[in-house]
């Protein structure tokens, strides 16, 4: 199962990235001459919160993507073992 963990991540990072996207396109680009000062006041501090959890899931995705993985130790075997 140690071997999911980069396949994961990647996804992990593109996911935030297309959800920041896609909030940035559909909130603001798509009908610019919608909003009006009190609809701003409200849309500006959620998409600050959805930014900040975007790059929050952005940053463990790219850990998880980095990290390299350590092999499991050899076992000793009965020829390494000191004798009494």
């Amino acid at each position: 199962m140690m071997g999911a963990t980069r396949p994961l991540g990647a996804l992990l990072c593109i996911g935030t990235v297309l959800v920041a996207v896609l909030h940035i396109w559909f909130g603001y680009i798509s009908e610019p001459n919608k909003w009006a000062l009190g609809a701003l006041s409200f849309a500006l501090p959620v998409t600050a919160g959805v930014l900040a959890v975007c790059v929050l899931g952005f940053w463990l995705g790219w850990i998880m993507v980095t990290t390299k993985e350590v092999p499991p130790p050899a076992p000793k075997s009965e020829e390494s073992k000191p004798e009494k």
